[in-house]
């Protein structure tokens, strides 16, 4: 059995895990993000997580793979930043090559939880996997025969960005009016819902408040499955992949809303097309970007 290291650095905390190629997990080590130094302590932070989590251990290990929650240079393995911590140009590959004598992969959150289903999860065999999280944001992995496709500058599949009502809302400074992410994320309809009257802790209660009839939670959901329909039928009509695979904290409603979802999504691609558009969700969800990062080492 081939083993590597997983690595998820997150905004709150990170987890390392010593995995197979099955995408079993053998021990896991959580501990909270070092932000006290920024990269220096962030670097110093991973290696030690490796040494302990090796430490009395003879895995025999094929490398490192590390899931990063923003845009990764796919030449040189480095970060370009990661927002929600507020650090720029981490040099992760040569640092932790340098520091632990194995190779390192390095690959955005999403693309490697994208790979996780694809490889050990719901889109295994299928050649062409597209992965969706549904989140407080939304992103994406594509994945063709078991390989991420990162782009030239490794920001392809920001697809949170594809814009679906032009002039509509939007999420940030970095994204556009009216794109998908600005309408449709967990973070957009919590104050979408909190602008109409609606009171809610999170954005799953929309649904589960549709679901009791309420007219305002109805009125949400009805334009959310719209927007997310014409969404992934823009992306059929780009690509057409083999199966899309959901993720993310959405999901954790999906019995409200994921029949919906498959039905509508008819209205948005070629009639040849209609009720053959494969839409899972995930297998994976708070492992899929641990077991994601270690993928990447096989």
């Amino acid at each position: 059995m081939n083993y590597s290291i997983g690595i998820d650095i997150g905004g709150t905390n990170i987890r390392i895990a010593i995995v197979n190629e099955k995408g079993t997990m053998v021990k896991v080590i959580k501990q909270s993000t070092d932000k006290s130094n920024g990269k220096i302590s962030l670097l110093n932070q991973i290696v030690r997580l490796y040494r302990e989590i090796i430490e009395n251990e003879n895995y025999s290990l094929k490398g490192i793979g590390i899931g990063v929650p923003g845009p990764i240079n796919p030449k040189d393995g480095s970060v370009y930043v990661i927002p929600n911590l507020n650090i720029t140009d981490i040099p992760l590959k040569s640092y932790i090559e340098k520091e632990t004598k194995l190779p390192v992969f390095v690959g955005n959150d999403a693309n490697v939880a994208g790979l996780a289903e694809a490889i050990v999860g719901n889109g295994k065999g299928y050649p062409i996997v597209q992965y969706l999280t549904l989140s407080t944001g939304i992103g994406g992995g594509l994945v063709i025969h078991q390989k991420m496709i990162t782009g030239h500058y490794g920001f392809a599949q920001e697809v949170g960005s594809m814009v679906i009502k032009r002039g509509d809302r939007r999420p940030s400074a970095f994204k556009a009016y009216g794109c998908i992410e600005g309408i449709a994320s967990g973070a957009m309809l919590v104050e979408i819902a909190k602008e109409k009257g609606l009171k809610i802790e999170h954005a799953g209660k929309i649904f589960e408040l549709a679901d009791k009839k309420d007219p305002i939670a109805l009125s949400i959901k009805a334009e959310w499955i719209e927007n997310m329909a014409a969404f992934i039928g823009s992306i059929v009509a780009y690509m057409e992949p083999d199966i899309f695979v959901l993720g993310g904290g959405l999901m954790q409603s999906s019995q409200y809303f994921l029949d919906e979802l498959r039905e509508k999504v008819n209205d948005y691609v070629f009639e040849y097309l209609k009720g053959k558009i494969k839409i899972v969700a995930a297998k994976y969800d708070q492992d899929a970007g641990i077991i994601g990062a270690a993928m990447q080492a096989f």
